[in-house]
């Protein structure tokens, strides 16, 4: 982005309506499943489709989508006063349109009769084709938004502790998704592994997001690149690697929930090694991804804080004497 460039008040205002919009999308579907489900049956089944469960098609949306929703939320407050927000809408428009555009085609072929709202999925088809329009729009807003910045304006990065240690934790995070997908289409064979995980031609349990192999594609590619960014301290390593961090530990989450309310892990010593790190894999991701969002998460600094700690200078400090300030002629 450059040190000299911002985004333009208009791309700003856009942006954030537009997040604010594919929010409140989001928003609405997840009311809609709650009165379907309930709180505790849609949790389980968030929970369920995460750790590849089999579950009823009732509810439209994951865990993901609301993961989503709060990224969205956060990035409709943070890009009209961000100095990267533009990373934050190029980030948040490929993350939509990569996770929807999947579902969008499965949905598309699945169509009766070619009826935006017909079919067993109503609503659904309007709902994924109108997020890739609003990502790909975020996109736009964020290559096609900059002016010159007067004076020049730069995001600060984390300092350069946190930036590696975050790097190399989202860099272990990031290989650790590919390494269980190759072993996947290793054991699978890739043939099946890519109709399993990557088919788009039927509407897959989780509508809105598509076969779950998009989703763990999409969330691998952006937790490597806010590894990248952060191990170099680039202008963008919190406007990438929080959401990373924060989709990371969220699905994670979701899965430990599942495996816990399973009681999986009281059989944990009786399983095999394979069994054993799929178990394990992920509590250590979501430990991985809070520790993350420790390090990046920015902290305010103190009032006045000068190189004398908080307050004034040694020399600008009021002396105590008569004319108005405590003193010996002039106790308080």
């Amino acid at each position: 982005m450059g040190e000299t460039q911002i985004l333009g008040r208009g791309a700003r205002v856009a942006g954030s309506v537009v997040s604010s919009l594919l929010a409140a999308v989001l928003l609405g579907w997840v009311i809609r499943d709650l009165t379907v489900g309930g709180p505790d049956g849609l949790w389980w089944h968030w929970a369920g489709q995460a750790a590849g469960y089999g579950l009823r098609r009732s509810a439209y949306t994951t865990g993901e989508d609301v993961l989503l929703l709060v990224v969205y939320a956060v990035v409709a407050v943070k890009v009209m006063r961000s100095a990267s927000a533009a990373v934050l809408l190029a980030a948040t428009g490929a993350l939509t349109v990569a996770l929807r555009l999947p579902a969008t085609a499965g949905l598309v072929q699945a169509a009766d009769g070619g009826q935006l709202f017909g079919g067993p999925h109503p609503g659904a088809l309007a709902t994924t084709a109108g997020s890739v329009l609003g990502g790909l729009l975020l996109i736009i807003l964020a290559a096609a938004g900059r002016r010159p910045a007067v004076p020049p304006e730069a995001a600060v990065p984390p300092g350069r502790a946190p930036a590696a240690w975050a790097g190399a934790l989202l860099l272990l995070s990031g290989a650790v998704l590919v390494a269980w997908q190759v072993y996947a289409g290793v054991n699978l064979g890739w043939e099946r592994y890519t109709a399993i995980s990557f088919g788009t031609g039927r509407p897959q349990s989780p509508v809105l997001l598509g076969a779950p192999g998009w989703q763990t594609a999409a969330l691998a590619c952006l937790t490597l690149a806010a590894a990248v960014v952060c191990l170099r301290r680039g202008p963008g390593a919190r406007a990438l690697g929080v959401p990373a961090a924060l989709l990371l530990a969220g699905t994670q989450a979701l899965i430990l929930s599942a495996y816990l309310q399973s009681s999986v892990y009281e059989q944990l010593p009786l399983l095999d090694t394979y069994s054993q790190l799929a178990l394990v894999t992920p509590p250590v991701l979501c430990l991985l991804g809070l520790v993350v969002l420790a390090l990046l998460v920015p902290r305010p600094a103190p009032a006045d804080a000068g190189p004398y700690g908080p307050g004034a200078a040694p020399w600008q400090a009021p002396a105590p004497g008569p004319y108005g300030n405590p003193g010996p002629y002039n106790p308080r």
